[in-house]
Formats: C-alpha cells, structure tokens, sequence
C-alpha cells in the first residue's frame, strides 16, 4: 500500500470569543453545519486556496448565523494521510502492452465500425415517433434505437427469404 499525505485548505470554526473549535463540515443535504477535531475527510476542504475563497463567504454567512456571531478563517488543515493501493496487476500488464491493447482496439473497431450518415428529414421524424421510453421515462438513445430498428427489417427479411422458398 502507499501513503499519499495530501494537503488540503478548509474552514476552522471560530466562536465568537476568538476560540478555535474546529472544522467546518456539513450534513443533512448542506443545511446543517457543525465542527469536527478528527475524520477530516468528512470536512469541507479545497485542494487551492483559491477553491476555499471562492465559497468562503457563503459558508461563512452560515456559520455565522448557526454559531450566532462565530466566525470562519481559511487554514491549512492537518494533513490527511490517503490510502490507495498500488496499481493492479490488470493496471500494470497494460501500461507494459500498449502495443497490444492498441492492437485489440483496432480489430474490435474493424469488426464493428463506427457508421455515420445524414437521414433523410421524414426518416428522423418517423424515428422519433418510434422511439420508446425506458422504466424510468427516458428514452431510448439513437444507438439502440437504429440497433432495434435493424434488427426489427433483419428478423423481417430472413422471415420474407424462408417465405419464399416454402412456397416453391
């Protein structure tokens, strides 16, 4: 594993007697603000100084109000020890076979071209009155819905083609 320490700017917390009492951090949808000593991942924090200004005087109303007359100053928080893992094996074996990856990425796009083209003004219009909807009322993207359509004159045509031969 390795320790990445990043450093981060935040909001300390103010009572209105100049007594430090924490960090800013904020629960319940960003309506609720409170303060924190420890778990600093949990609190409000920039990477630049310059993200914190940009929000400081929005939480800084807040606080103001919920501490009833605290106040908020921009610091740089204790450092934050971040925990990632080491690149995988699957992440490793590729950035070691590019040349392959490429490789496999070209053969899947000659098996399966991208296509573009232009439809006609009547063809666009009948589409869009094709189009479904899915559970959650989206609907339906262009991709599936010419991949449906497709395969709708697909199954038609093979059902036509085994017509006529039964007829003969």
């Amino acid at each position: 594993m390795m320790n990445l320490i990043c450093m981060y700017y935040g909001y300390r917390c103010y009572s209105r007697e100049d007594k430090p009492l924490g960090w800013l951090y904020t629960f319940d949808s960003n309506l609720e603000y409170a303060f924190i000593n420890k778990s600093f991942h949990l609190c409000k924090r920039w990477k630049t100084e310059k993200g914190a200004k940009k929000h400081f005087d929005h939480y800084n109303n807040n606080w103001q109000f919920k501490s009833k007359g605290g106040y908020l100053k921009i610091e740089v928080m204790p450092e934050i020890t971040d925990n990632r893992k080491e690149k995988s094996s699957q992440q490793r074996w590729n950035e070691a076979n590019r040349d392959a990856l490429y490789q496999a990425q070209e053969n899947y796009n000659q098996k399966r071209p991208i296509m573009s083209f232009r439809p006609k003004a009547e063809l666009l219009e009948w589409l869009d009155e094709e189009r479904e909807t899915d559970d959650n009322g989206e609907p339906e993207t262009d991709a599936s819905l010419l991949n449906r359509k497709l395969e709708k004159l697909r199954q038609l045509e093979q059902k036509d083609f085994s017509d006529s031969f039964k007829g003969n």
